[in-house]
């Protein structure tokens, strides 16, 4: 039997101004308060669509551990509702007025899900902040009219819906007339890489990213939060669900999603690519080298078992070939943007970068020229990236010199 390859497994803001909003106390009773807002260099510090811009914005780049700016968004949201309806000016507000209206109305959503309430309450009024939210988005482009901003922002609401409010509360043997297919593929045709907000952009694929997931492992949650580590969570057999089930059609549908998910964030990038120092641009490209590793597993799998395993028959086999051209293509891409990912602060990404070299040097033919460069590349990364974050990677590196 040939010698088994090596493996780690799976393993420009300077402007402020402040903006009066409410915190919630337990009756809902707005209270006066003062939030510090940044706002981008150039732009209209009086402006007030600018400002609530900027409310979301701190909102959205924070940890997001409170509702609190969130409700001082609707809050001026609703002020500003009210003036323009009073002066006729409802549609000079505009898309961006009406998409942070949106956004703040379904964001609420999760704070709501964690409420200590009773659960038919609960689950009504996030209905209702999502009826809402998808509510304002149609009101808005009535007023301003077709929107990509308002697109996306009605496909980020549909994305996070579908796991708030209708997985959490399906079980293996739930049987219902729920769409949620259809829900996804209407998500998909709102999507767009928008160029008034790329970050939003991102952040939807990501939310895909993780309903498909959460899709792929239904069934295991209990397992999952129990703590898995990456092999075992990558081995579960799928649960074989019934065919009335809502998310077996969501199941059969999984490679389409992955790819659809692959080829946008692809377009993001290619949107970004004149600003390729940006930490955006580098998520982006590290998503995708991710999903190309995922395309790669199957692939890999197989030819590992054929040429490794215990019937030397099959080593050189059709399927074998077959299966070892298919993985090495799918790393290779995994490569080609695990590069791009690569942050010269960050030596995680040097060594992200290392696994994938060692996963494409395990598909070379054993002991070849191919497979000891690839090694020795992932050795130099893993050295490199273990002297910067002080022998974290220590373990691996001298499984990968011996």
């Amino acid at each position: 039997m040939a010698k088994r390859p090596l493996g780690l497994g799976k393993q420009k803001k300077d402007k402020r101004v402040k903006t009066e909003s409410p915190e919630s106390s337990k009756e809902n009773t707005p209270v006066a308060s003062q939030i510090e807002v940044e706002l981008d260099e150039g732009v209209d510090a009086d402006n007030e669509i600018v400002q609530l811009k900027g409310l979301w914005e701190t909102y959205f780049n924070s940890d997001r551990d409170g509702e609190y700016v969130l409700n001082g968004v609707v809050h001026e949201c609703d002020r500003m509702l009210r003036d323009a309806d009073k002066t006729g000016k409802i549609k000079e507000l505009g898309d961006v007025f009406h998409a942070v209206y949106a956004l703040a109305l379904s964001e609420l959503t999760i704070f709501k899900a964690g409420e200590e309430a009773d659960e038919k309450k609960r689950k009504a009024e996030i209905s209702e902040f999502f009826n809402n939210a998808l509510e304002r988005c149609q009101l808005g482009e009535a007023e301003s009219g077709k929107s990509p901003l308002l697109d996306l922002v009605k496909a980020k609401i549909v994305i996070q819906r579908i796991p708030l409010e209708y997985l959490s509360n399906l079980k293996v043997d739930s049987k219902s007339d729920l769409k949620l297919n259809a829900l996804v593929e209407s998500a998909k045709k709102d999507f767009n890489v928008c160029n008034k907000d790329f970050n939003l952009s991102y952040e939807v694929l990501e939310m895909f990213d993780d309903l498909l997931d959460i899709i792929e492992n239904f069934g295991h949650e209990e397992e999952i939060a129990e703590g898995l580590d990456s092999d075992d969570e990558d081995d579960l057999e799928p649960v074989t669900l019934d065919k009335k089930h809502p998310v077996y059609e969501l199941q059969q549908h999984l490679a389409t999603n992955y790819q659809w998910l692959k080829d946008q964030l692809i377009n993001l990038l290619q949107a970004l690519s004149k600003d390729d120092n940006s930490k955006l641009y580098h998520l982006t490209a590290k998503k995708i080298g991710e999903l190309c590793l995922k395309d790669s597993e199957e692939p890999t799998r197989t030819y590992l078992e054929l040429q490794y395993g215990d019937d030397e028959k099959t080593a050189d086999s059709k399927d074998s070939k077959a299966a070892q051209e298919s993985a090495l293509k799918y790393t290779k891409q995994a490569i080609e943007y695990l590069e791009k990912a690569k942050l010269k602060d960050e030596p995680d990404t040097w060594a992200q970068l290392a696994e994938a070299y060692i996963d494409l040097g395990n598909l070379y033919d054993n002991e070849s020229k191919d497979q000891e460069s690839a090694y020795t590349t992932a050795e130099d990364l893993l050295s490199k990236a273990n002297t910067a974050a002080h022998g974290k990677y220590q373990d691996i590196l001298d499984n990968l010199k011996n």
